[in-house]
């Protein structure tokens, strides 16, 4: 592996921090959908959530939960380029990810992100996105976001 340029890094970073504000803040779609590629893949399966392929798929998932959601809040930590080919980068992050429903349910999980991402037309876009689990998953993650 050739070592990731800082402002690649840097870039891989915001892409990620950007992603946790615009899932926080359950009101802007188009804002949580530019992040990505038209082709970009989101894997949750690790979590009991689905694969979601492409922006149609992604926008499906996240209406349900900018729907059921009042609260949603994420921390994100440890940093860490994973991969640069020159082209593509990818980087992992330990998150926090907090939530409450519309009916008060609460689910707290303990994940790691790896984004994979890459510039299109002057700006850095994930393609690549993978959830797992780094402690046990509460059964409230399936109740609220099961149907989704």
């Amino acid at each position: 592996m050739t070592q990731m340029p800082q402002d690649v890094r840097n870039a891989i970073q915001d892409v990620m921090v950007e992603y946790a504000y615009a899932v926080d803040a359950l009101s802007d779609i188009d804002n949580l959908l530019n992040l990505f590629t038209d082709d970009a893949q989101v894997d949750m399966t690790a979590i009991g959530l689905p694969m979601m392929y492409g922006r149609g798929d992604i926008k499906k998932f996240f209406d349900t939960v900018f729907e059921t959601m009042s609260h949603h809040f994420h921390f994100m930590s440890n940093y860490r380029p994973e991969s640069w080919d020159g082209t593509v980068g990818a980087m992992t992050s330990y998150v926090i990810g907090m939530g409450r429903a519309n009916d008060g349910n609460t689910v707290t999980v303990q994940v790691k992100y790896r984004m994979e991402c890459l510039e299109q037309d002057g700006t850095w876009k994930c393609r690549h996105y993978t959830i797992t689990p780094m402690m046990p998953l509460p059964g409230s993650l399936t109740e609220i976001h099961g149907e989704a």
